[in-house]
């Protein structure tokens, strides 16, 4: 989706690889915040975020806790990111629908 190569994107942050003039600082602030606030925290939004040739594109952004079955304490994170249209389609839901039919 963002053209970046591992090597380039290891040790990189969201941050140096994907934001850039039309990104909206405020929210991808909240979307930090929320994950430092709280174990339990989800924060899903829409922002605009840029590949590695410079081009934009709308990104739809979830990320959630993953517990430890046994103790139920947050040990990681997950985040799902899925490109949309200009139209604020979602590109990929049109991907699964085909797949699910194969």
């Amino acid at each position: 989706m963002c053209g970046y190569s591992r090597k380039r994107a290891i040790g990189s942050t969201l941050k140096d690889l994907l934001q850039g003039p039309e990104t909206d600082l405020r929210v991808a602030k909240d979307l930090v915040s929320s994950l430092v606030q709280g174990e339990d925290t989800e924060f899903e939004a829409v922002l605009t975020n840029y590949r590695q040739d410079g081009s934009k594109f709308r990104n739809h952004i979830r990320v959630g806790p993953i517990k430890n079955a046994v103790t139920g304490k947050t040990t990681h994170f997950v985040g799902v990111f899925r490109e949309m249209s200009a139209s604020g389609d979602d590109l990929s839901s049109a991907c699964d629908e085909m797949f699910a039919n194969v």
